[in-house]
């Protein structure tokens, strides 16, 4: 109580003092209106304890008389007075602190913001930024705006502000990732492997490492043409909530837009993790939906892993061919189980024998093509289509996840009506949806706000 004087005592009290008459004047009402009544009045009691409070603490500051010198020159100092305002989840708060100035080497100090972990230009405390990060990278900006203004009150952040934080969080967050360190090092292969050494491994190791990758595409803001986001899942365990329908316990998000070189090591590190560093000790199965990029990436990254094309996207596209070459519907589901059949026993000669004699009925250039494009896309996979034997090994042969994960990570917050994304911004909401999703955030932030 020696910092506090009977002054405060009194002023403090009258407030409070008040805001009971006020409260105790009022007549039954609903229980919302008694519960906005409430937050106003610690609203302002809030309000007017925190600039007390700061008021007190620039005061005591000020008393320092070592601060009467340049810390870099030792010269003589200016000590000024500067009015701030910053926006806290408490309230929009207004005090005046001291500053510190060199008119020699121009070194300019506020004490009471270096106690208080402020920069010279922040405008809000590190809690209400990490309310509308979190906000810009769940719901559309607009909508963001209006959420956070009910959840402070009486304040408001601009959308715009919200997305340029939601910008600058969501780009420090690839800087952290271990793909963008992994990436750096790639002139140097020894600091490269030195970096993989020092990884915390897993113990014991995984036996079985599951990798779905995906692409989604999103309207981009920066030509006509849309752009595809990256989105991988590895996995190890997974437990059966349901008949048919299991949840993965132990899964890691991966994703980007902007640097598909970081993704590549993002991922390859958390195998390598999962491995116990020892890649060629367990099984890696890459699951995918046909796409050149998924199963170039194993050759290149992961060349002892296995790859699986994923039996639904198979089916749906064998549906898809037959649906517009076979015109009798009876004809064409018999014409697709059948090559189903040939296809689950891993006999795919067999299979682009059986489209080549399909072919061979028909004459009309779309037909032909669209047979011909299914016997590219069955060729081009064939290493992935073996599932009598990875059903006998107990493997799993479907890559729902990575659907799965395409509509968690993306398509809820950047696939809706009407957006259109830039590069930069659609990687920054990105990369912190993956952090919320794999349990990181809180880890990130302890970080990022003392930086």
């Amino acid at each position: 109580m020696k910092n506090i004087t009977e002054k405060d005592i009194t002023e403090l009290g009258k407030l409070w003092q008040e805001e009971i008459i006020n409260l105790s004047e009022t007549t039954p009402e609903s229980l919302d209106a008694l519960e906005n009544r409430i937050q106003d009045v610690l609203h302002r009691l809030g309000k007017a304890m925190m600039e007390w409070k700061l008021h007190e603490w620039n005061s005591s500051l000020n008393k320092d008389k070592s601060k009467d010198k340049c810390p870099k020159c030792d010269s003589k100092v200016h000590n000024r007075k500067r009015t701030k305002q910053i926006l806290t989840t408490v309230a929009n708060i207004d005090y005046e602190r001291h500053m510190i100035h060199c008119p020699k080497c121009n070194n300019t100090e506020y004490p009471l913001d270096k106690v208080l972990g402020l920069q010279p230009l922040q405008r809000m405390s590190s809690s209400v930024e990490e309310l509308s990060v979190l906000c810009g990278a769940s719901w559309d900006y607009g909508k963001s705006e209006d959420i956070l203004c009910k959840l402070l009150r009486h304040n408001r952040l601009s959308h715009e502000t919200i997305q340029e934080k939601t910008n600058e969080v969501g780009n420090a967050i690839s800087k952290e990732l271990e793909g963008s360190k992994i990436k750096e090092l790639e002139s140097n292969k020894r600091l490269q492997g030195d970096y993989f050494e020092s990884m915390k491994l897993w113990s014991p190791p995984k036996l079985r490492i599951y990798v779905d990758m995906d692409g989604v595409m999103i309207n981009s803001r920066d030509n006509a043409k849309r752009m595809e986001g990256k989105v991988g899942l590895v996995w190890s365990e997974r437990e059966l909530v349901k008949e048919d329908t299991y949840s993965l316990t132990d899964k890691c998000y991966i994703g980007t837009f902007a640097d598909l070189e970081r993704f590549k090591w993002d991922m390859v590190a958390e195998i390598y993790k999962r491995s116990g560093g020892n890649l060629d000790g367990v099984d890696v199965l890459v699951r995918g939906d046909g796409a050149s990029w998924i199963n170039g990436f194993r050759l290149e990254h992961l060349p002892k892993s296995r790859y699986i094309l994923d039996h639904h996207h198979l089916c749906e596209k064998v549906k898809e061919r037959f649906g517009s070459v076979i015109e009798n519907g009876r004809d064409c589901r018999k014409s697709v189980d059948e090559l189903m059949r040939i296809l689950n026993a891993g006999e795919v000669d067999t299979a682009l024998s059986y489209i080549d004699g399909l072919s061979r009925r028909y004459r009309k250039k779309d037909k032909l093509e669209a047979l011909k494009k299914l016997s590219s896309y069955i060729e081009r996979n064939r290493e992935g289509i073996w599932y009598e034997e990875a059903k006998q090994q107990g493997i799993s042969i479907g890559s729902g996840s990575a659907d799965k994960a395409g509509d968690i990570v993306i398509c809820r917050r950047m696939k809706l009506r009407g957006m259109r994304w830039s590069r930069h911004g659609s990687d920054a909401v990105e990369n912190i949806r993956i952090l919320v999703l794999n349990g990181e955030w809180d880890q990130f932030w302890r970080k990022h706000k003392v930086a």
